[in-house]
């Protein structure tokens, strides 16, 4: 379940999506970051800890995925299969039920 997604422009060819799922008991971070060059973009999945931190538990580097992605998108559309492959390869990764109890504030 997707609770929060937000995409902002910055310069040119630069872009972000981040995405905040609750999962299986998890609460997962998915940031796409393009950038005009391959090699400065990336796709990371991250967990939150009890201790309210974000461990990254997977990841995409650009090169992968750079050249199928515009330089200048009207919305977060072609960030959206790159977020998805990311959070789907980091539920494999992650027990299900999770080991701990996330702390209530």
């Amino acid at each position: 379940m997707i609770v929060d997604e937000v995409f902002h422009q910055g310069g040119p060819g630069s872009y972000e999506l981040t995405r905040v799922h609750h999962s299986d008991g998890y609460v997962l971070r998915v940031r796409v970051c393009h950038d005009s060059y391959a090699t400065q973009s990336t796709a990371v999945a991250e967990v939150l800890t009890p201790l309210f931190t974000w461990t990254i538990i997977a990841s995409s580097p650009g090169s992968g995925w750079h050249r199928t992605t515009p330089a200048t998108p009207p919305d977060a559309t072609p960030l959206i299969t790159v977020a998805d492959e990311v959070l789907q390869r980091a539920r494999r990764i992650l027990p299900v039920p999770p080991p701990f109890t996330t702390p209530v504030r």
